[in-house]
């Protein structure tokens, strides 16, 4: 059997309570679903064990692939990203990439990313990235900031950049990054954008991410440390205060400096 072209994983959980939203899950399936290309691709759920029977019965029926998790993967060391890596390692793939299951991918990002980065012999590549509401409506112009990367990106970053991006495995799970992703809970989007620098990478113009941001995001909650997170914390014996001291350990400046002094 060939290799597979592409891998994407949906990381889905009980983040907070009245999650995850039906309809934000049913439109992401059906853009995932319906995508217009000619690569060979596999979407894969990895799925606590927890979900309310609606959410279960969606992800089921939607024909993907389904791997069963520990509840509050959320709030456990690693956090969504260890059981991202956990399914980018199962499944042998060219290239590799994530959706929440809240998000939006345009139909044509896979043919587009993916001839682009067969072109130009690229180990990543990202896409426009644009702002839904709760509605879908659009409600931003592109917030993707760079074409490339370079010593200057390194300490910018960019809106959403990772979720946007796609990345050839054998590069990416070589890159060092692998070994960091168990400590890095809080910090996790800001590390991919990192260690992208070290990829050869350009900007797809022609292929749009959708970012949904909602009040049911629990992203948008963690200005201050709600209830429910105190309880999930509790239930997985994953403290905030080890999260920071994790997050600390990683040391992301010092790997800046390395990457920023390999750069040409």
């Amino acid at each position: 059997m060939s290799k597979l072209n592409l891998l994407i994983v949906i990381p889905i959980g009980i983040s907070s309570p009245g999650t995850p939203v039906q309809k934000y899950l049913d439109v992401c399936i059906d853009s995932l679903k319906n995508q217009k290309t000619k690569y060979s691709y596999k979407v894969v759920f990895a799925a606590d064990n927890n979900l309310p029977n609606n959410i279960q019965n969606s992800i089921y029926n939607s024909g993907f692939d389904v791997n069963l998790y520990e509840p509050y993967h959320f709030m456990r060391r690693g956090s969504i990203w260890k059981k991202i890596y956990n399914e980018w390692v199962r499944y042998e793939s060219k290239y590799l990439a994530f959706c929440h299951y809240d998000d939006v991918w345009g139909s044509n990002k896979i043919e587009s990313q993916l001839s682009l980065m067969e072109q130009q012999n690229l180990e990543l590549s990202w896409s426009k990235v644009q702002v839904i509401d709760n509605r879908g409506n659009i409600i931003s112009d592109d917030l993707s900031k760079f074409e490339k990367l370079n010593k200057d990106s390194i300490n910018i970053g960019s809106y959403a950049f990772c979720h946007s991006s796609i990345l050839k495995a054998d590069s990416w799970l070589s890159n060092g990054i692998l070994d960091k992703v168990e400590k890095a809970a809080a910090i996790y989007e800001h590390l991919q954008f990192v260690y992208s620098h070290k990829l050869i990478g350009a900007k797809d113009n022609n292929s749009v991410f959708y970012h949904r941001t909602h009040s049911d995001s629990v992203t948008n909650q963690f200005n201050s440390e709600k209830q429910f997170m105190k309880e999930q914390r509790e239930l997985v014996n994953y403290s905030l205060e080890q999260v920071i001291k994790d997050a600390e350990e990683l040391n992301v400046k010092h790997i800046i400096e390395e990457i920023t002094n390999s750069l040409q």
